[in-house]
């Protein structure tokens, strides 16, 4: 069956947790694309508790609100701030075990 537009949000909205796949957007030009922008503003829905318990990575709630900043989009295509902004999750991670 075709998926609904609820399960591809969600699908997208858990894959900003993927630093590589942001790093892959911001090369591919979308986060200065307007209309995504856009997008990813109207995902802060997902921020809300009514459906912010069907997410499997939680952390991609604070990737969506970085990337409503215009530094941190541009920012994210450069190699090494997404290799320090991976090991800071991974420092997360390994913190709240």
């Amino acid at each position: 069956s075709v998926p609904t537009r609820w399960e591809i949000e969600l699908e997208f909205v858990q894959s900003l947790s993927n630093i590589q796949y942001l790093n892959h957007l911001a090369q591919q030009g979308y986060l200065n694309d307007e209309n995504f922008i856009n997008y990813i503003k109207y995902l802060n829905y997902w921020k809300e508790p009514q459906y912010a318990r069907y997410l499997v990575y939680p952390n991609c709630l604070h990737i969506l609100t970085l990337l409503q900043d215009e530094q941190f989009r541009s920012n994210i295509v450069n190699p090494d701030f997404m290799n320090s902004l991976m090991n800071d999750m991974v420092q997360r991670w390994q913190n709240n075990d």
